[in-house]
């Protein structure tokens, strides 16, 4: 829709017409937060099987496909290596054993975010420069769809809580799987957990309204982390001095579950979960210790300001308990919302350039151009990317999603 200022709007030239302000919105740190560069190279003092190949951040940028044609990228996993040793004068020939490893593709695509700044007549009836306006205002939108598309993929579902803030549509709109780039795939079985006393989203076991987001959840998580063949990797960051002595994980929740673990603890009790998270962070000046943060068993717990929701009655696409991570539908019983609980490289999001490097393209373009006879500015902001959860097939044969987990609770309200 054009951008039309008529002679009586509200929004035309009055003498208290002298400041502006845009809609506020919610912040857009999720993903800005939790993104680190792209591992390139095995490192030789990281041998160790139990430390990981760094960078360690939840999210993994790849920039480097701006020198190179593709619409496609390709993520190797090495596995650990596993076998016997050869003892006493046993003959070692022919048992000697090999590298084996896993791959992970993802797809990038065009996007672009559109608006005009209104004709001729437009522009002379309001003070404001409604061209700055509008290109000012393309930016915040562009991060808000960003920040959308990490939470989606890494929850392995869009939800169905769609208030006016969301940029990115219901999984039902036509234009989802192109706005998404890569399949939204769900939590693997192995990476699927539940609050309370809860095994699945339906059935016998099912979630209901007394399974809400308390400690003992976090309890759950950690024994299940620490009980893994191969543990999802803890986050890292350059310049975490304790990161190798102390890692720990991110779990982000939803605004309601973050209300209810607040209420579900007494003033002593949420005191050693501040000071553990602000014990953590010292020497170490990360946003990710700044706000509404607890600590747990090396969890940090952090509120996220969107949602990810599944109304009562609603179908959730889930894995079932298959190597390949065959999928089925669920019908929850109860309103349920997903917390994530994030490690190392658990989503990857690849920049290609768009425009040539000559007109200033690279990961973004800026075009405007006159339309309507000379009438209309439009500004179109152009970029090139794909974002994806990170999977492997471990040397058990299963597909596992490589960095993160999910939890489903109920939640009060």
């Amino acid at each position: 829709m054009a951008t039309h200022i008529s002679a009586n709007s509200p929004a035309g030239r009055r003498l208290f017409n002298v400041a502006l302000f845009t809609e506020a919105s919610r912040p857009n740190s999720f993903a800005n937060m939790m993104t680190g560069k792209a591992p390139k190279t095995v490192s030789k003092n990281k041998a160790d099987g139990n430390v990981q190949t760094n960078p360690g951040a939840p999210i993994v940028r790849i920039t480097n496909l701006s020198k190179q044609a593709g619409d496609e990228v390709t993520m190797d996993l090495y596995h650990q290596l596993r076998m016997k040793p050869t003892m006493g004068d046993r003959k070692i020939a022919g048992r000697g054993g090999s590298l084996s490893s896993a791959q992970f593709n993802l797809k990038i695509d065009q996007g672009r975010l559109q608006v005009d700044s209104g004709g001729r007549m437009s522009q002379q009836r309001t003070s404001h420069d409604l061209r700055n306006v509008a290109r000012t205002m393309l930016g915040p939108n562009y991060n808000a769809l960003d920040d959308q598309l990490c939470l989606v993929h890494l929850a392995g579902a869009r939800g169905d809580h769609d208030d006016a803030e969301w940029a990115v549509p219901l999984s039902s709109d036509p234009e989802f799987a192109e706005i998404a780039v890569n399949p939204v795939k769900p939590p693997t079985y192995d990476r699927h957990m539940y609050a309370g006393d809860a095994l699945s989203l339906d059935g016998g076991s099912a979630l209901d309204s007394a399974d809400l987001f308390d400690l003992t959840a976090v309890d759950n998580l950690r024994l299940v982390i620490d009980e893994m063949p191969f543990p999802i990797q803890p986050v890292k960051f350059e310049g975490d001095p304790q990161a190798n002595d102390n890692p720990f994980y991110v779990l982000s929740v939803s605004p309601r579950q973050w209300n209810d673990f607040w209420t579900s603890m007494s003033g002593s009790q949420w005191q050693t979960l501040l000071s553990n998270a602000h014990s953590r962070a010292k020497g170490f000046n990360h946003p990710l210790f700044i706000g509404e943060v607890a600590m747990w068993r090396n969890i940090l717990i952090r509120k996220r300001s969107r949602t990810i929701r599944f109304s009562s009655g609603s179908n959730v696409t889930v894995c079932t308990n298959t190597a390949n991570a065959q999928t089925t539908t669920a019908t929850v019983g109860t309103n349920v919302e997903r917390a994530i609980l994030l490690g190392g490289q658990a989503l990857a999001t690849a920049f290609g350039r768009n425009g040539k490097k000559a007109e200033g393209g690279h990961h973004f373009r800026l075009h405007e151009e006159l339309t309507d006879a000379g009438n209309m500015m439009e500004h179109t902001v152009y970029w090139t990317n794909g974002k994806a959860k990170v999977q492997f097939e471990g040397t058990d044969g299963r597909i596992n999603d490589h960095g993160c987990m999910v939890l489903d609770t109920a939640v009060s309200g």
